[in-house]
């Protein structure tokens, strides 16, 4: 009958059980790293672009030619009730929300609703702060502390155009730079 003796166990046993743990070890890290960096989905807001175009009693403007790092994520759209090639029924408002370089939110506007209400809406009963010059226009700036909300205000070919969001001003004007008379997304 052979007893156990610790001067035959091998170091080979041990260090395949050690190799086993490691590579787990190793397998688990990658996993986590691969989730880890964040992806902000996209969305494509050209159907939406393409019907304001069809039904908006005004000049319509998109972005165009964004720097990267911006990252449409929303698009909402108001037909004022109307269908391609009808009038429509009340105001027509779009409105197009982005993830920017900075990680944070700016989203574009434009409605011919009621100015006063419209601004009051997209920039959260934001003050006024002053002016901007952007893209070669003035733009009115409002600041809504409380909200941590900054938007540039301006009226355009029969809208009112508002650039807002948790960004920056200077990333507000990267964006409404961008904003291109009927451009096409």
């Amino acid at each position: 009958m052979s007893r156990y003796n610790r001067a035959d166990a091998t170091f080979g046993g041990y260090a395949a059980a050690l190799g086993v743990v490691v590579l787990i070890v190793l397998a688990m890290a990658l996993v986590v790293a691969g989730r880890s960096r964040e992806h902000i989905p996209s969305i494509d807001y050209t159907a939406d672009l393409v019907a304001l175009q069809d039904v908006a009693p005004y000049g319509t403007y998109a972005p165009e030619e964004l720097p990267e790092g911006w990252v449409p994520t929303s698009t909402r759209l108001d037909t004022g009730g109307a269908l391609p090639g009808e009038e429509p029924a009340g105001p027509v408002s779009w409105t197009l929300g982005f993830a920017t370089p900075e990680d944070r939110h700016a989203e574009f506007a434009i409605s011919d609703a009621d100015p006063e209400a419209f601004v009051a809406a997209a920039t959260e009963n934001g003050a006024a702060d002053g002016t901007a010059e952007v893209g070669g226009g003035t733009w009115d700036r409002y600041w809504n502390e409380a909200e941590n909300r900054r938007a540039l205000v301006r009226q355009e070919d029969g809208a009112t155009v508002v650039v807002a969001g948790s960004a920056e001003y200077a990333e507000l004007a990267v964006l409404a730079a961008s904003l291109r008379p009927g451009a096409g997304g």
